[in-house]
């Protein structure tokens, strides 16, 4: 099944992330390299974290379980743009749940 790529979602991340910084009266960032981690830069705090998780779900319509995403990686744009994109792209059973089998019960 096809769906967002991670350069989608980057793209997704990049634009909210650049729409936080103009409304505090900052640069926006031209280059979003793997390794930048969105809450030691400062970019975002973990409020701001959360409320753009649940705007990609809203913009990609579905829901991302953070549940199998390391802690570690979670805020460094490149692990967590692949692991939104996956998310995206696997099986939606028609309660709305995700995964690679149909639901028990």
């Amino acid at each position: 099944m096809s769906g967002p790529t991670t350069d989608d979602v980057r793209a997704f991340f990049g634009a909210f992330l650049n729409q936080k910084l103009q409304d505090r009266g900052q640069r926006p960032l031209r280059d979003l390299p793997d390794d930048y981690d969105l809450l030691l830069s400062g970019a975002l705090d973990s409020l701001a974290f959360v409320e753009m998780m649940m705007a990609a779900g809203e913009h990609f319509d579905r829901e991302i379980d953070f549940e199998n995403l390391d802690p570690e990686q979670m805020t460094l744009i490149g692990p967590l743009c692949l692991f939104v994109s996956e998310q995206l792209t696997q099986p939606r059973w028609r309660d709305g749940a995700t995964g690679s089998s149909p639901p028990f019960g």
